[in-house]
């Protein structure tokens, strides 16, 4: 029973180790962790859709929680753009905003209540099926989070970010959009009512924009030579709030600010969970974004300071943390690229860096909350667009990544299959070889339907005519495996009139090109069939494809199969 308890909150000991190293002299000071937290924390919660208090609580819970259970040490939870900006466009689908601009006090926290209730059943959603990925032990699919893909995600989402962010920088009050195209559609809206823009506002958004983005700049570049990084946003939080109470801005401009901030928690309450079958339909996506994000950062943070991470057990820790945080209105949250950075910048090495986060929002939730009050919430619109930095800079990848996919692109070709074999060729796997080959063609039982090796039934959707066998892989080829690929492209040309597939090899080093020749493969194939590169394979097939479409034989005879 300790085990299995041990296993399931693996941080306490490593905490426990790290405790009794620890100096106070290591600890990451205030000006790191409050404006890594506390901070943003406020400014994710204008993204979600409630009010800025309900951001403090998601800074404060799910790291208490993470910091039981997770593997990862460097890993800091909390609030993160990508879900907040989920989390908005699920609670104004559910409580729009009145189309009376000018609510009571009362219609205004019943309407932050019926908002801060589905962002925190939205929470409990997502958590809950996270959970359910740990019972089912689906941590294997963070093997499959490819690098494109989550840089794709968090750079489209910085472009959303910014873009909801507009109507803020400029003190426009426009309804927010949802749905396919949302976009575009707020960018329409934002230039159709920029004559109505408020001055006093867009000149706090430059300023304070012309604050941040240099020093945040500067943090980068002198990194090494700054004894710790410039606190901006603690610097520019306290010059618009002095600057704001001092002119009274919000009644003379009618500059929008925080308000007050409730002192204190919130009552623990189960989320309304009559709204859960509303809510699955963004729980979904966002658990899958919570463990792909995470996951990923972990195991970047993990490979850099050599220790593992268990998957499983990430999401254990993060749907817990998520399922038993909207217990206290708090909506989703996930590791966070920003303040996971800046925390190990300043000397974070275990969860105690998160822990000592956690005490910081807890002054502020306790004594600290009056000083926010006329801070203007143009100032957190900045700070979550200059926190996007890494992400935007992101884009610079974008033009080798469009070359580097153009071969993904032809893997793609309908007709077109490029098979890499990862192991050496040998009398022990020639059986694999050809049982793989036969499946991916589908020459096994049937042309519309095949059989996996030790696999079920499935469907074949396009039937392949050109195959490029990736041998740059294969370190080495015995006689019997020699002896095999011969015989397959025997069997190809066997049924190269019924089922015209043609064989083409590609980069296959000069000792496996040896055995090969060796075993008589360049007697039954001409030197046009083998290549240098996979690419130069896949470009000829395709251009093959092209042609066959209108000259069939003559394809056929030129990639070999006519004999």
């Amino acid at each position: 029973m300790r085990h299995d308890l041990a296993s399931l909150m693996p941080a306490p000991k490593s905490l426990g180790r790290a405790f009794k190293s620890w100096r106070l002299d290591k600890a990451p000071s205030p000006q790191h962790t409050f404006p890594s937290t506390s901070i943003p924390g406020m400014a994710f919660a204008l993204l979600a859709s409630v009010p800025p208090v309900f951001g403090l609580y998601t800074s404060f819970f799910p790291v208490l929680i993470y910091s039981l259970l997770g593997t990862g040490r460097h890993l800091s939870t909390g609030t993160f753009a990508i879900l907040s900006l989920m989390t908005g466009s699920a609670v104004e689908r559910l409580v729009p905003e009145p189309l009376v601009g000018n609510l009571s006090g009362t219609e205004k926290e019943q309407l932050d209540a019926q908002r801060v209730g589905v962002a925190a059943a939205v929470a409990f959603g997502s958590g809950a099926l996270m959970l359910g990925m740990f019972v089912l032990q689906l941590g294997v699919l963070s093997t499959f989070l490819s690098e494109p893909v989550v840089k794709a995600l968090t750079s489209g989402v910085a472009l959303h970010v910014l873009v909801s962010q507009l109507p803020s920088l400029l003190g426009l009050s426009l309804p927010r959009q949802i749905g396919c195209f949302s976009l575009f559609k707020t960018l329409a809206a934002v230039l159709t009512a920029l004559p109505r823009s408020s001055l006093a506002e867009l000149t706090i958004s430059a300023l304070s924009l012309a604050l941040l983005v240099p020093v945040k700049e500067l943090n980068v570049r002198f990194r090494d030579r700054l004894p710790t990084p410039i606190p901006g946003e603690v610097v520019m939080v306290l010059l618009a709030s002095v600057l704001c109470f001092t002119s009274s801005l919000d009644t003379r401009y009618h500059v929008q600010i925080v308000g007050l901030l409730p002192g204190g928690f919130p009552q623990p309450l189960l989320p309304n969970l009559a709204e859960l079958p509303r809510i699955l339909a963004d729980s979904l996506p966002i658990a899958l974004v919570t463990f792909a994000v995470s996951a990923s950062l972990a195991s970047i943070y993990a490979d850099k300071y050599s220790y593992t991470i268990d998957s499983n057990q990430e999401l254990l820790a993060h749907g817990a943390s998520n399922l038993i945080s909207s217990l206290f209105s708090c909506f989703p949250n996930s590791a966070t690229l920003a303040t996971t950075s800046l925390l190990v910048d300043a000397g974070g090495k275990t969860q105690l860096a998160g822990l000592f986060s956690c005490i910081v929002v807890l002054s502020v939730l306790l004594w600290l909350g009056p000083f926010f009050y006329y801070l203007p919430k143009a100032v957190l619109a900045c700070i979550n667009i200059s926190s996007m930095r890494q992400m935007f800079f992101q884009m610079q990848e974008l033009p080798q990544l469009w070359h580097i996919s153009r071969v993904d692109f032809l893997l793609q070709v309908p007709g077109l299959c490029i098979l890499s074999y990862p192991t050496p060729l040998y009398f022990g796997t020639r059986g694999q070889f050809r049982r793989n080959l036969e499946w991916h063609l589908g020459l096994g039982e049937g042309e519309k339907e095949t059989s996996k090796p030790d696999g079920p039934t499935v469907a074949v959707a396009e039937p392949v005519r050109v195959v490029v066998l990736d041998f740059s892989a294969v370190t080495f080829a015995d006689a019997a495996g020699a002896r095999e690929v011969v015989q397959v492209r025997e069997r190809l040309a066997s049924r190269c009139r019924d089922a015209r597939i043609h064989l083409l090899l590609a980069q296959c080093n000069a000792s496996v090109l040896g055995t090969l020749t060796r075993a008589g493969l360049l007697d039954r194939v001409t030197p046009d069939q083998l290549f240098v590169s996979v690419q130069d394979a896949a470009a000829y097939a395709l251009g093959s494809l092209v042609r066959g479409s209108s000259t069939r034989s003559e394809s056929r005879e030129a990639l070999g199969c006519g004999k």
